[in-house]
């Protein structure tokens, strides 16, 4: 094992060749992908990642939503079921799966996962500590891309992009009830 010159807290040492730095090696590729739009090689990095380990429900879930931007439903719908196959708790999953086929016209199956979306709906994202931020503002005057780094906005944004979409599932399943009631009425908690 050679020493690392930065390394997270806890990662004292850590061997270039190792399965843990080639992970953090592609989704930094990944990103960066994405980060371009290049989705087409960002879902076939993610998919060369996959024939070594089937069970990557990251991969499956960012193929997806790459899929998404791509304008590929039906790859994307595909890539949401793969990952509710390994986590059929997956609230991110449900709820992408759900307008994915809402807007292809699935209306049962799409109130169903807009359910289950609702079902394991997280809590807010917590607060960041005041002392992390003092860390981070820090550690932004070394890193200066840390430094543009707004984490409570990233934080902020999430939760309305969560907000968003449990309004929408709701109007979504009052519209459901409201124009399929005869054909289904999907249990509610």
């Amino acid at each position: 094992m050679r020493d690392v010159k930065f390394a997270w807290p806890g990662w004292y040492k850590i061997d270039p060749g190792a399965e843990l730095m080639s992970v953090r090696l592609s989704t930094i590729k990944v990103a960066r992908l994405i980060g371009r739009k290049e989705f087409d090689a960002a879902i076939e990095l993610l998919r060369s990642k996959l024939k070594g380990d089937a069970s990557d429900q990251y991969s499956f879930e960012m193929i997806a939503y790459c899929c998404q931007s791509a304008g590929r439903s039906d790859d994307a719908i595909a890539s949401c079921r793969a990952a509710l196959k390994l986590d059929p708790q997956s609230y991110e999953m449900h709820a992408l799966l759900a307008q994915l086929l809402a807007d292809q016209g699935a209306y049962e199956d799409a109130a169903i996962h807009a359910l289950r979306g609702l079902e394991y709906y997280p809590e807010p994202m917590p607060e960041i500590p005041k002392v992390v931020l003092s860390v981070l503002r820090v550690l932004g005057r070394f890193l200066p891309r840390l430094n543009r780094t707004s984490f409570e906005k990233a934080l902020a944004d999430i939760d309305e992009d969560r907000a968003n979409w449990f309004r929408w599932a709701t109007e979504y399943l009052r519209w459901y009830d409201r124009t399929h009631a005869d054909q289904l009425t999907p249990p509610r908690h």
